[in-house]
């Protein structure tokens, strides 16, 4: 485990089927450029991450959406799960904190804002909706 902060990452879909993520997780990818031989920078590769937090920090991971340019900041863990006899190994940053980069793709507002009970969703009557325990939507078979 190591102390992480990735300056520029952006939101991907959370499978291959659902776009929408949980309030705990979100998957990122931090691309890798270099400048070519007419001065532009092309991409050369990318790093995938999943970006989960404990519910204990409040932050809810739905305010943000696919193509957010987002900054994190946190723990990196790696963790090794097994299918069909092959180990696949998923890079974790348990964040501490999560912000929009810039102006946002999906035409949002800039700052993610927290309201005190720790979720920007409510119900028709202005309670806050747990998010947390709000079932997904998980039609993909890929094994987690």
């Amino acid at each position: 485990m190591s102390k992480i902060e990735i300056e520029s990452a952006f939101v991907e879909s959370w499978t291959k089927n659902t776009e929408e993520h949980p309030a705990w997780g979100m998957k990122t990818a931090e691309p890798h450029s270099r400048k070519n031989e007419d001065g532009k920078y092309e991409t050369v590769g990318r790093t995938f991450r999943t970006i989960k937090v404990p519910r204990s920090t409040g932050i809810d991971l739905t305010t943000f959406r696919k193509g957010d340019r987002v900054q994190v900041w946190g723990r990196e863990v790696t963790e090794t799960r097994e299918h069909e006899g092959k180990k696949y190994y998923d890079l974790i940053v348990w964040a501490d904190r999560v912000e929009i980069v810039g102006e946002r793709n999906s035409g949002g507002s800039n700052v993610a804002t927290e309201e005190p009970w720790g979720n920007t969703t409510s119900d028709n009557f202005g309670a806050p909706r747990d998010v947390w325990n709000t079932p997904g939507n998980y039609n993909d078979e890929t094994p987690f």
